[in-house]
């Protein structure tokens, strides 16, 4: 860092400029808007733990536990499957699933729900409902919001993946994404959720995956990148 500091000329007695009619608001700008972000955010996030409380309270009452599965049973007759992420995380699965699906398809449909628990999904997609509450007039933040949600999934079904045959989820998915399941509450994540067929066709897709040095180049490049700027104004002048 010294280094650093001293190639930019910003030797330790060097002066700082102070903060003009000009900075002030170039510091308050980017600050407000990160706070109106942190404050959706906190917001969603809130939001979000009600919502799953109310439904938790709703299944103690309704519901039956099976610690065979780890799960919740639910009495509908529409194979179903979703996941209540946070601090009390719990998996609903429905009667109509354990009627339909055979031990392998249920076990890979689990697992796939296990995934967005141990992944803290719904925290990151409070971040995106947050910062598309906070600037809705931004189309980038309505994708965002649908593109996170929908690579949430992928995440999920990529652990699922690693762990059971790819046709027990394949067969799976097909099988919850045809029936009407019931409603699942805000923040809460189905097997079925958004974009099941685009997940059906990644799945299904045979292509080999990238190698594993062309990942590694790519993760240097992606790292290097947020660094040219700050570097090449240190650079000194010719």
């Amino acid at each position: 860092m010294s280094g650093l500091l001293r190639f930019c000329g910003l030797t330790p007695d060097a002066r700082i400029p102070g903060t003009g009619p000009v900075g002030v608001p170039a510091i308050a700008a980017p600050a407000s808007v990160a706070l109106i972000a942190l404050a959706f955010f906190g917001h969603e996030v809130l939001r979000a733990r009600r919502v799953r409380a109310r439904h938790r309270s709703v299944l103690d009452m309704v519901g039956r536990r099976s610690a065979r599965l780890r799960a919740t049973v639910l009495d509908h007759d529409t194979p179903a499957a979703y996941c209540l992420p946070g601090r009390r995380p719990r998996i609903v699965v429905s009667a109509g699933a354990l009627r339909l699906l055979s031990p392998a398809q249920l076990e890979s449909v689990l697992e796939h729900e296990r995934a967005h628990i141990a992944g803290r999904h719904h925290l990151a997609l409070a971040a995106t409902e947050a910062f598309a509450r906070a600037f809705r007039w931004l189309p980038l933040a309505r994708e965002a919001r649908a593109q996170t949600a929908l690579l949430l999934e992928m995440v999920a079904d990529d652990r699922a993946l690693r762990r059971h045959p790819r046709q027990a989820l394949v067969s799976a998915l097909c099988t919850m994404a045809a029936g009407q399941a019931p409603r699942a509450p805000g923040g809460a994540f189905t097997v079925g959720g958004p974009g099941a067929v685009v997940r059906l066709r990644r799945m299904l897709d045979a292509r080999r995956r990238p190698h594993p040095a062309l990942c590694g180049v790519l993760a240097a490049v992606a790292v290097g990148l947020p660094l040219l700027p700050p570097l090449l104004g240190c650079a000194p002048g010719m």
